[in-house]
């Protein structure tokens, strides 16, 4: 008798030191959920990051301030907004880095929302697709941010946009 052995691949998912990833459904048009996630000067629903700037814009440069822990202890670094010149693509994206040419760390941050069809076509839902990708010398060696502390607090960001436009 012969036997065969099946090879099972499993695909792994990055390690967060190098992309973090979560998509969440939100039962609320879309529109809704683009107003408050743009209207970045009342975040007060977000308690991991906030983003200080003069406008959102292509280019755009401004400050991220992040909250490890949720307790209003801040952490503070420059941004600067990629690619907003399509208002119909319904996405945030900035990037930061540091040392030249973000050598010893870049992130990509985005946030970008799809419009789902119900199955009866009546109605709409919004998926918000939320990820940062990393690179550079600290997040290969996972220095740099406690990473899966990160990873946590972007899944917390999407479930509170997600409570504050289905109230």
């Amino acid at each position: 008798m012969s036997s065969s052995t099946a090879t099972i691949h499993e695909e792994k998912s990055p390690a967060p030191n190098e992309k973090i990833e979560h998509n969440t459904v939100i039962h609320a048009p879309v529109e809704k959920v683009w107003e408050a996630l743009i209207d970045i000067d009342n975040w007060d629903w977000n308690k991991w990051f906030r983003i200080e700037v003069g406008e959102v814009a292509n280019g755009v440069k401004g400050k991220l301030k992040v909250s490890s822990e949720g307790n209003d202890e801040w952490d503070t670094y420059d941004l600067t907004f990629g690619n907003m010149n399509d208002p119909a693509s319904y996405t945030l994206h900035w990037t930061g880095s540091v040392g030249i040419k973000g050598c010893l760390f870049h992130g990509n941050h985005i946030m970008k929302l799809e419009v789902i069809k119900s199955e009866d076509g009546c109605s709409s839902f919004t998926q918000l697709h939320h990820s940062e990708e990393f690179d550079g010398i600290l997040p290969h060696l996972n220095l740099g941010f406690h990473y899966d502390v990160l990873d946590k607090n972007y899944l917390l960001v999407n479930e509170a946009l997600k409570e504050l436009v289905e109230e």
